[in-house]
């Protein structure tokens, strides 16, 4: 089917978004005669769509707000969320530590001891603070890094002491001066603080050989002693870095602490969160698109109220996971790797929790491994939406991706990066309008003053693969997983929102006609009920293990 005003015009209003010259809602608008027809789009307009994806994401990057308060530093600089987990940081940055995103603080050689005394630190004085990290390759010489927090997207800003200068003070301090290059580099391993033995080590060059290039620099430089050097050197660094990241003192601290893990499977890298007490009843958690894997705190502290040990795999296309192979099943694969991080944790068997379209990977997990997995909750389940159903009610921007998701996979991939584009330009305290514009209800509960940190981190940890784990949930919502349903034979249990839009009830309650015995619970909560009834969540859980109490083997617990 051709769109009405063809192709051309498509590809105008993809750039005009792009460069903030229209709004996202007016393409799915312009979609909507063909999202309801519920027929393919043309091939013409769908390779259009193909080769602008490249185009969006660079300028989805350039829009990141946590991105643009790092690439300008010359020294290597990173940002952290409150409980440690690394959102952003500069090449220098990642070239010293070899860090990705979505690492945490361990990637830098602190210790957990460590960075809680850093944030107690940072808490009792006010002011910026100090904290040693250890590069990859350099276990013995600690690398001293200042600590501010950065009060708007409550975050730590970590920066490298090292003293640097752009290129055109390099050039100046070469004319004004006449230092060599080599010259140059004493004069800023000087201004560091280092010994000249270090810079020996540091250039593998003899120390007679550096002893005499020092004092050349000080000769050229009209210095009679070396620390006149130094202290011009460091001055220097300081007055031409332009740096700009300030300190504001932050508030009371997240005291749940959330672990990182990873575990390699085939090759590929399979990271997972971990949360509560290790001796708690294990849960596994199969998160959803849209509220992160343990960012919230109140799910931390409801983990300990309850006695839970949470595992969350970071699953394909969120967080650290990336996709698997194209010719790999992508449900076995999740399977798979939910497996592989038991069984690296020695975790023999636990309950099962999800949110949203883990539901799906969940009843696969249950219905295949029943000796391992004791029950599930599923909390705003996934609704199964059959080809031809009518979708009045359901969002604009839900009823596009459904559609695409069936027909054109080049738009799926493209109203997701066109979404990121936007997401990223809102930034961390507000892309969730971006997601819930129709919703004021749940938007209400994701601009509470408790969810702030929460929306930090599942801002990055939902759009760190360029929304290749959304991309990766659509395309499996559109299978024939409702047969699923039936073969869950453990205590199952639904808890949906009657307000959600998104998912709507009518949808939802279908499952309960594949499977009798899923108990379904319906709650005055919108898409966001995992965040605005966490606690009935949790309580209903330890509800159904209590009902079912069964010794949940638990080898070593490893953290």
């Amino acid at each position: 089917m051709s769109l009405p005003a063809g192709h051309n015009q498509l590809r105008e209003m993809v750039l005009a978004i792009i460069h903030h010259q229209q709004d996202y809602d007016e393409l799915l608008s312009f979609l909507e005669p063909v999202t309801r027809s519920g027929m393919p789009l043309s091939s013409e307009a769908t390779m259009e769509l193909a080769l602008l994806i490249s185009d969006v994401e660079r300028q989805a990057m350039l829009n990141d707000q946590l991105h643009t308060m790092v690439k300008d530093e010359l020294a290597p600089t990173l940002v952290l969320t409150e409980t440690g987990i690394l959102l952003a940081c500069n090449q220098a940055a990642r070239d010293l530590f070899h860090s990705m995103d979505g690492d945490n603080y361990q990637r830098l050689g602190i210790k957990a001891g460590e960075f809680e005394q850093f944030r107690q630190r940072l808490y009792r004085h006010n002011g910026p603070t100090l904290i040693k990290t250890w590069p990859a390759g350099n276990p013995d010489t600690p690398l001293i890094m200042t600590a501010t927090y950065h009060a708007p997207h409550r975050v730590f800003v970590f920066q490298s002491l090292e003293c640097r200068w752009p290129e055109s003070i390099e050039l100046a301090l070469g004319e004004v001066f006449g230092l060599s290059v080599a010259e140059r580099e004493i004069l800023a391993g000087l201004a560091q603080g280092l010994s000249a033995e270090q810079i020996s080590e540091q250039r593998c060059r003899s120390l007679g050989t550096v002893r005499q290039q020092i004092k050349t620099v000080m000769q050229k430089m009209g210095a009679n002693r070396q620390n006149q050097v130094v202290a011009a050197g460091a001055a220097l660094a300081n007055r031409s870095s332009g740096r700009s990241l300030g300190h504001e003192q932050p508030g009371l601290m997240s005291p749940w602490p959330l672990t990182l893990g990873d575990v390699v499977r085939n090759g590929r890298l399979i990271g997972w969160r971990r949360y509560g007490p290790p001796s708690g009843v294990p849960v596994v958690l199969m998160h959803g698109p849209f509220f992160g894997a343990g960012d919230f705190e109140q799910d931390r502290e409801l983990a300990h109220r309850f006695n839970l040990d949470v595992i969350i795999p970071e699953r394909p296309g969120y967080g650290r996971t990336p996709p698997a192979s194209p010719i790999a099943d992508p449900l076995d694969n999740q399977v798979d790797d939910c497996i592989a991080v038991l069984d690296q944790l020695g975790i023999e068997r636990a309950w099962l929790l999800s949110h949203e379209s883990g539901l799906i990977p969940a009843m696969a997990l249950a219905s295949r491994y029943p000796q391992r997995f004791a029950g599930l909750l599923a909390a705003s389940p996934s609704g199964h939406f059959k080809p031809g159903v009518d979708l009045q009610g359901v969002p604009a921007q839900q009823r596009a991706m459904l559609w695409s998701a069936r027909h054109a996979f080049w738009i799926t991939r493209m109203l997701i990066r066109l979404g990121m584009v936007q997401v990223r330009k809102l930034g961390p305290e507000r892309w969730v309008e971006a997601i819930f514009a129709d919703s004021p209800a749940d938007l209400e509960v994701l601009h509470a003053e408790s969810a702030r940190q929460g929306k930090l981190g599942t801002y990055h940890y939902n759009y760190n693969q360029n929304g290749a784990g959304l991309e990766l949930d659509l395309q499996q919502t559109t299978t024939d997983w409702d047969q699923l349903v039936a073969q869950v034979s453990q205590p199952f249990c639904g808890m949906l929102g009657i307000y959600n839009r998104t998912t709507p009830p009518r949808f939802v309650r279908t499952l309960q006609e594949l499977n009798p015995h899923l108990q379904m619970e319906e709650l005055d909560a919108g898409q966001t009920l995992v965040i605005s009834h966490a606690e009935q969540v949790f309580t209903r859980l330890a509800q159904m293990i209590e009902e079912h109490q069964q010794p949940l083997a638990l080898t070593a617990s490893v953290q």
